[in-house]
């Protein structure tokens, strides 16, 4: 899953943003460093969802907003493990 989000993060960010994405990423790293603004940040969660069928039930429900790279594989990882 983590692989699968990078991938689609890196090109949510080239078509949205003059950021370049950084050659390697941590769980730490911010989300809003790659400058992606709310419309953008859709287009990476229907992205994702197109290859596993779905968005976390925590992000749609606004209960959850992830704010790092790790926060957001951690939604994919608990909604899928269920």
């Amino acid at each position: 899953m983590r692989n699968l989000v990078q991938t689609r993060l890196s090109e949510v960010v080239a078509k949205h943003s003059a950021m370049p994405f950084p050659d390697a990423i941590d769980d730490d790293d911010e989300l809003d460093i790659f400058g992606l603004d709310s419309l953008a940040f859709m287009g990476l969660l229907t992205a994702i969802e197109k290859d596993v069928g779905y968005i976390p039930r925590a992000i749609l429900e606004g209960d959850l907003y992830p704010e790092t790279f790790g926060e957001l594989v951690s939604a994919y990882d608990a909604q899928g493990s269920k």
